[in-house]
C-alpha cells in the first residue's frame, strides 16, 4: 500500500523523538545492512570500507554489513527487497534508477535534516538536483562525473603517435594504428568498448551523440528522434568494429581488463577508472594516462550513484542511516574520496591546491565533471532504465550486428514513444 509521504514525515518525526529520548543504548549490537555493485571495486571500495569503519568507531555496538551485488542485477535485487516488504538499511543506488524508488515512495526525505546542514546543501555538486522528487530532496549524490579518455602512452609511443586523439575521426584513426596483429590473432586492441548488453553500449553511443550535436541528446522535448545525430554515433561506433580496432563480445568489466593489461590502448570511462589505473599490474600501470574525452561537442556525464534513507525501516535505523551519510559528506571523507578512491568529491573546495598539483587526473576528472551533460534525455527521467535498454539493444543491432540503421531507428522510435 502507498502511504502519502506527509502521514509518514509525521509518523516518523513522533518515532524519532522516542528515538532520540532513549539515545544510543537502542543501536547496541545492531546491524545495518549495506549492499554495494562497488564492494568489491579496486580504491571505490577501500573508502567504502574506511568510511564504515569510522562510522562503526563512532557508533559502539553497531555494525554495517557492506556485501556484494553484481551491477548487473543490482536494481532489480533491490526492488525486489523493498516490494517484499526488506528493504537494506543504508541504500547505495545507481543514480539512474531513482526515479523507480522514488515515484513508489520508497525513500525518506531528507529535507529538515539537511536543513540543520547548510553548509553541505551550499557545497554540493550540481547535479544533486537528481535527487530531486515532488519537492523533496530523496538522497544525497555520492559522484558527480564526466567521461575522460583512458589512454595507454607506452602503445602510442610504439605506434609513433604524439598525445590522446580529440574528434572522434581521429579516435578512428589510431584505433586503427594502435592495433596490433600478430601470428593471424589481435595482440592489442586500438578501442575497445562493450559489445553485448550492458549500459556502457548506451553511454559509449551517447558520448558520440553528444559530439555531434552538443546541445541535443536521443531525443528532443517533444520525443523526435535525434536521427541524424544518432546516425553519426553508430556509424562511428561501426567504423571501429568493421575496422577490426576494437574486441567482440565483452561486457563493461572485460572491457577494463583489457584496458589494464595492455590489451587495449584506450577506453571511454567515468573517473573511477582511477581505481582501475591504480589496479594495473607493473609493466603496464607506469605507461596509463588520462584526459579528455575524444569529442569536440559536450561531455557525456551526470550523477553516478547516490545514498538514501529507506523510507520503511524503524525510527532507529532510519537515524543510524543519516549518521553515516551526514558522516560521508563531511570534508575530511569527500577529500578521503579523491585520495583513496581517486573520485572528485561531490563537495566543494575539499581538495588544496597542492593536492591538485600533485595529481594531474584529479585536475581532469574535476574538469571533466563541471564540463559534463546529463545523460537522461528529457521527457524520460522517470523511465530511464527501461530507454536505456532499447538504446542498448538497438545500438548493438545497427552497430555490431550490422543492421540497417534506419530500420532499426524506427524500431527505436516506437518503442521509446510508448515510454513517454
Amino acid at each position: 500500500m502507498h502511504i502519502p509521504r506527509s502521514i509518514r514525515r509525521h509518523a516518523l518525526a513522533l518515532a524519532l523523538i522516542g528515538v532520540l529520548a532513549a539515545g544510543h543504548s537502542l543501536a547496541q549490537n545492531m546491524v545495518l545492512e549495506m549492499p554495494s555493485w562497488q564492494a568489491t571495486e579496486p580504491g571505490t571500495s577501500d573508502w567504502w570500507r574506511a568510511l564504515i569503519a569510522e562510522f562503526e568507531s563512532q557508533n559502539p555496538g553497531v555494525t554495517i554489513e557492506f556485501t556484494h551485488e553484481p551491477f548487473a542485477s543490482y536494481n532489480q535485487t533491490m526492488v525486489t527487497r523493498f516490494a517484499g516488504g526488506n528493504p537494506p538499511d543504508i541504500l547505495h543506488l545507481p543514480a539512474a534508477n531513482f526515479m523507480v524508488y522514488a515515484q513508489e515512495g520508497w525513500l525518506a526525505p531528507l529535507d529538515d535534516r539537511l536543513a540543520e546542514t547548510p553548509d553541505v546543501v551550499d557545497s554540493w555538486t550540481p547535479v544533486q538536483s537528481t535527487c530531486e522528487y515532488e519537492g523533496e530532496t530523496l538522497c544525497m549524490v555520492v559522484l558527480g562525473y564526466g567521461y575522460v579518455l583512458g589512454w595507454n602512452e607506452a602503445a602510442f609511443e610504439e605506434a609513433g603517435l604524439t598525445g590522446p586523439p580529440t574528434t572522434s575521426e581521429e579516435l578512428i584513426e589510431f584505433s586503427r594504428a594502435l592495433t596490433v596483429e600478430r601470428d593471424g590473432a589481435v595482440e592489442r586492441y586500438g578501442f575497445v568498448f562493450p559489445t553485448v548488453a550492458h549500459p556502457g553500449v548506451e553511454s559509449t553511443a551517447t558520448a558520440f551523440i553528444f559530439e555531434y550535436d552538443p546541445d541535443g541528446h536521443w531525443v528532443d522535448e517533444a520525443g523526435e528522434l535525434n536521427r541524424d545525430a544518432i546516425r553519426f554515433a553508430w556509424t562511428q561506433m561501426r567504423r571501429l568494429v568493421e575496422d577490426g580496432s576494437v574486441p567482440l563480445g565483452l561486457d563493461n568489466n572485460a572491457k577494463r581488463q583489457f584496458f589494464v593489461e595492455g590489451r587495449a590502448a584506450m577506453m571511454l570511462e567515468g573517473p573511477w577508472i582511477q581505481g582501475n589505473i591504480n589496479a594495473a599490474g607493473p609493466g603496464v600501470q607506469e605507461h596509463l594516462r588520462v584526459a579528455a574525452t575524444p569529442f569536440t561537442g559536450t561531455v557525456y556525464g551526470g550523477a553516478s550513484n547516490v545514498l538514501a534513507v529507506p523510507a520503511d525501516i524503524s525510527p532507529e535505523r532510519q537515524e543510524l542511516a543519516w549518521e553515516f551519510i551526514r558522516l560521508f559528506t563531511s570534508p575530511e571523507w569527500q577529500a578521503a574520496y579523491a585520495t583513496v578512491a581517486g573520485q572528485p568529491p561531490a563537495r566543494a573546495g575539499v581538495l588544496d591546491d597542492t593536492f591538485l598539483a600533485e595529481n594531474v587526473n584529479m585536475q581532469t576528472y574535476v574538469a571533466e565533471a563541471n564540463a559534463a551533460r546529463d545523460y537522461i534525455p528529457p521527457g524520460l527521467a522517470e523511465n530511464y532504465t527501461r530507454f536505456r535498454d532499447l538504446v542498448v539493444e538497438a545500438t548493438l543491432a545497427a552497430v555490431v550486428q550490422g543492421q540497417d540503421m534506419d530500420a532499426v531507428m524506427n524500431q527505436l522510435a516506437n518503442d521509446i514513444s510508448r515510454l513517454r
